[in-house]
């Protein structure tokens, strides 16, 4: 393992499994967000040495791309490292591995949010010198996600108390697990989640409503799924996602 990434082993355990014996989607997230808040504290800009001077971060844009399933036993490595700052985002980068042998990627941009105005700022002017490892997991880049102009509302949900993180808002695997729901079984269950976009665009809160509305295609590639979240009292757009589903 190169100095300049952090690494972390996550033995798959039996509360971590689906209903296929296969590794949960959103424990997947949970692992990434622990590997990089680890590695975010080791370096100096963990949340929890953000709060006490006014900041935090949020997540903005993520991909997520997986070649294999996991499973009971299987133990994943995630290697991270922080890579480029763009403007206001700041981007890292994930591999997923099992047994050495990388069967994943991800990569996120997250802004950097002064608590005060609850507006992002620039991490250069705050974070001061941080060393950026140059490389990217994906070449194509996380652009901003276009939605069909039909979609059908599907579930509604309130925020509770439990979907909260630390920064008192909705925890970003919480919206991927609202936009999945949305989903009928018989259409994905001759299939497996091949990759996920997600665009995070204004936050949720303890007791409102949101909605899940969905629209889905089949492509070359599979089952293309198109996600909005939304909350109907403002009519407010709050996650745009895009899964895309292929066959077993």
């Amino acid at each position: 393992m190169s100095t300049d990434t952090f690494q972390k082993i996550y033995p798959i355990r039996y509360f971590e499994l689906d209903h296929n014996a296969e590794l949960r989607f959103g424990s997947l997230l949970d692992f990434l967000q622990d590997a990089a808040g680890e590695d975010a504290v080791l370096r100096g800009f963990g949340v929890e040495q953000l709060l006490p001077r006014g900041l935090t971060w949020m997540l903005s844009r993520y991909r997520i791309r997986l070649d294999a399933l996991t499973g009971m036993g299987d133990n994943i490595s995630i290697r991270t490292w922080p890579s480029v700052h763009k403007g206001l985002s700041a981007c890292r980068e994930f591999e997923i591995l099992r047994d050495g042998v990388q069967i994943g990627a991800a990569s996120t941009a997250w802004m950097l949010i002064d608590l005060e105005s609850r507006r992002p700022v620039r991490p250069n002017d705050k974070l001061g010198e941080v060393f950026l490892r140059d490389e990217q997991v994906f070449s194509e880049p996380l652009t901003g996600i276009k939605l069909p102009v039909v979609m059908e509302p599907s579930h509604a949900f309130k925020v509770r108390r439990a979907d909260l993180d630390l920064n008192c808002h909705v925890n970003n695997r919480v919206f991927f697990d609202w936009a999945v729901e949305s989903l009928e079984s018989a259409e994905i269950e001759n299939h497996r989640l091949y990759q996920v976009d997600i665009n995070y665009l204004a936050e949720a809160l303890a007791g409102e409503d949101v909605v899940s509305a969905r629209g889905c295609q089949i492509t070359p590639e599979g089952l293309l799924c198109s996600h909005l979240i939304s909350r109907p009292s403002d009519q407010k757009d709050l996650a745009k996602l895009q899964t895309l589903w292929v066959p077993r």
